[in-house]
């Protein structure tokens, strides 16, 4: 599917356009927390474009991953258009090890994309795209509709048990209205249905595995260390009805901002939510970027100015307003910076690392007019020995 633009030319008689090109072979690898979703807003644009792919489903949930490929040969993409290959890390390593690779697309934590990106400089002409980790936050203002904070702050802190790259862990609140937001947040937070994904009367699920939960409630625990103020602390569910998974309710803290405290800056990756009062809109900007990370950002304000000041001053990939800052539409750039992120390997942006631009000239006169002053009088433009 060719992709180009026109482009004027300088020269009377002369079309000028850049048209791109497949890089070649793209390597996909995708999380299992968005198991057909991520691969398939990768694994498109990059066939669509010219490209094969070399596909790496995470090893949590294969079975996705195999039915999203036979789906792609069902459609009719010829054999060997799309490549399928299942394991664990050391798979994706060899995959990005691989001379023959020319474009690398990641989504998942910080740790992988950082050595998928030193394994590759070893590569000069390759490129990658790493969306990563996040420690993504809600800023709710002073004269923010409670109502609409609360419903945004939730469903950015807890829809799908906090295990989204944007998953808003970090709440950020008007001292002035603190008090009245943090009574209602925790009340709503108690009130969430958790229990089987596929029921639609519930708000969210279980966790991953185990390993997901422990890894939260260390979080827990360390808030705790950190001289947080627990104000819900749900625990394990282990009710009849969550008997068949990872069951793990909210778990929300208040805590005043201080650097360094590794609770409040660091991936959680679950249900485990801190609201940091602030007293100023500058304050808040210090407070939101005071993390490693700069993916997704979501503000709470009728205030024009105010929502100007956050879009301009906050390290960001993704900004909302008075929205969650999750859901992101998928024709939009999908991406962050620090080490949220080096590129968009979805949405519209994916098709410019997916492909490389080629510059084209087409003369359809009768005579040769050139740019940069070149002339076809040889005597003149030529010359010496």
């Amino acid at each position: 599917m060719p992709i180009g633009e026109v482009l004027a030319s300088e020269i009377p008689d002369k079309d000028a356009f850049m048209r791109r090109k497949p890089w070649g072979v793209v390597a996909v690898i995708t999380p299992w927390n968005f198991p057909f979703a991520v691969p398939l807003w990768m694994l498109g644009p990059s066939l669509l474009e010219g490209n094969t792919a070399v596909f790496k489903p995470s090893e949590d949930t294969p079975a996705v991953g195999q039915r999203l490929v036979e789906l792609f040969e069902e459609a009719g993409f010829p054999a060997g258009t799309i490549n399928l290959v299942q394991g664990a890390g050391e798979t994706g390593e060899a995959l990005v090890r691989n001379p023959g690779v020319n474009v690398v697309l990641f989504t998942g934590s910080y740790e992988v994309g950082r050595r998928i990106q030193q394994l590759s400089a070893d590569h000069h002409d390759r490129i990658t795209a790493c969306e990563m980790g996040s420690k993504s936050a809600v800023i709710v203002c002073e004269d923010a509709r409670l109502d609409l904070a609360v419903t945004s702050s939730l469903l950015s802190a807890f829809k799908t048990s906090g295990q989204r790259c944007v998953s808003g862990s970090r709440i950020l609140v008007a001292e002035k209205i603190y008090d009245r937001f943090a009574e209602q947040f925790v009340a709503t937070a108690r009130r969430l249905r958790i229990g089987e994904p596929l029921d639609p009367q519930n708000f969210t699920g279980p966790l991953i595995h185990q390993t997901a939960v422990e890894k939260v409630e260390t979080y827990n625990d360390l808030a705790r260390r950190e001289g947080a103020e627990i104000l819900l602390d749900t625990g394990r569910l282990t009710s009849p009805g969550h008997a068949r998974g990872c069951y793990l309710g909210p778990f929300i803290y208040r805590q005043e901002h201080r650097s360094g405290l590794r609770s409040i800056r660091e991936e959680a990756f679950g249900p485990h939510v801190v609201l940091i009062p602030f007293r100023s809109h500058d304050e808040a900007v210090r407070i939101y970027n005071d993390t490693e990370y700069g993916l997704s950002l979501a503000v709470i304000t009728e205030d024009y100015r105010a929502m100007r000041l956050f879009r301009e001053e906050c390290e960001y990939g993704m900004g909302y307003v008075n929205l969650p800052c999750i859901g992101a539409e998928v024709h939009l750039p999908f991406g962050g910076v620090k080490k949220s992120g080096n590129g968009h390997p979805s949405a519209a942006g994916l098709i410019e690392t997916v492909t490389h631009k080629t510059a084209w000239t087409v003369n359809h006169g009768l005579e040769v007019k050139m740019a940069q002053g070149l002339t076809t009088d040889f005597a003149r433009d030529g010359g010496g020995d």
